[in-house]
């Protein structure tokens, strides 16, 4: 069988047991012990979740969160260049918290640029008085980390006015990113896939 007739092929189980009704579910699961249902729940989640983290979004807005409880972080920084430091050691507690190391180099880098840009533009309309913005980190799921940074109302003008923030690098090496606009508030994201085992035998 091709890997085209494969995919086709998985691609009908999976219509199929998405349309199961609630009685067909129950007298399938009814054959097998307790605990291969909460390895067959643990399992179809994790293919939900996989699925959902392939959609890309048109608007531009970050993925929603997916799984209750997911492991998230935030912080709010001073709108200058020394939040970049700041910010690096925060990204790397986390991640490291979490076992997460292994996507720690292209988050720092994502981070770095992200932050830079954000206090560029905002240094560039020389603000009366210190702004502040928050980054945010959550796990989309186990093999996907979304980074968020997010605008305060005094300086939403001027990042709603800056143009395109998120740099070509960043885009590079996520599966997605974006920037957001809505009621002059601003997001700038991008989501990061942790390596493939392979790559590291």
């Amino acid at each position: 069988m091709t890997d085209s007739n494969s995919a086709h092929t998985l691609l009908e189980q999976l219509r199929r047991i998405g349309a199961c009704d609630c009685r067909a579910l129950d007298a399938a699961t009814a054959l097998v012990s307790d605990g291969e249902k909460v390895l067959l729940a643990a399992q179809l989640a994790q293919v939900a979740t996989h699925i959902r983290t392939h959609i890309a979004n048109p608007r531009g807005l970050p993925p929603p969160d997916i799984l209750p409880g997911s492991n998230s972080g935030r912080l709010n920084l001073s709108v200058q260049p020394a939040s970049v430091t700041v910010a690096a050691v925060f990204v790397r507690n986390t991640l490291h918290g979490w076992g997460w190391a292994d996507v720690l180099v292209d988050t720092e880098y994502a981070v770095r640029e992200l932050l830079t840009a954000f206090v560029t533009a905002v240094e560039a309309a020389t603000p009366t008085a210190p702004t502040r913005m928050t980054l945010r980190l959550r796990a989309l799921s186990h093999r996907r980390l979304v980074v968020e940074l997010r605008d305060c109302p005094a300086n939403a003008g001027i990042i709603a006015d800056a143009g395109h923030l998120v740099s070509a690098q960043v885009e590079r090496i996520s599966v997605h990113s974006g920037q957001h606009t809505a009621a002059g508030r601003t997001v700038l994201w991008c989501e990061l896939a942790r390596p493939e085992l392979s790559r590291w035998i």
